[in-house]
């Protein structure tokens, strides 16, 4: 995998690990707002959905380190690049359905 390959793997990592960051942010802000049953439980359920992309991105995170101590060029190595790319590929869909999900939160 080239450097410059490595280095976008690893921004697009960072900038959906700042996506869920910021949606976390933006739903404690409406929990400030609205406290009632009914939207506890969608935060509760948003949430939910927040802790698991943190836990999903630290595999990947994981694996990129893997990824970068490797310096093998064969088919085993280029599969699980292929791998990862299609992982953060998944992620920035989650993150984007989440993001649309939010967009009703009072603020």
């Amino acid at each position: 995998m080239s450097r410059e390959k490595k280095f976008e793997l690893l921004r697009m990592l960072e900038f959906l690990k700042q996506e869920n960051i910021m949606l976390k942010q933006r739903l404690m802000e409406a929990l400030r707002i609205n406290a009632s049953r009914q939207f506890l439980e969608r935060a509760e359920t948003l949430q939910q959905q927040f802790l698991q992309n943190d836990q999903a991105l630290a595999l990947m995170h994981h694996d990129l380190v893997m990824l970068y101590q490797r310096s093998s060029d064969g088919k085993i190595y280029l599969l699980q690049q292929d791998g990862l790319e299609s992982d953060l590929g998944r992620m920035k869909e989650e993150i984007e359905h989440l993001r649309k999900q939010c967009s009703d939160l009072p603020s």
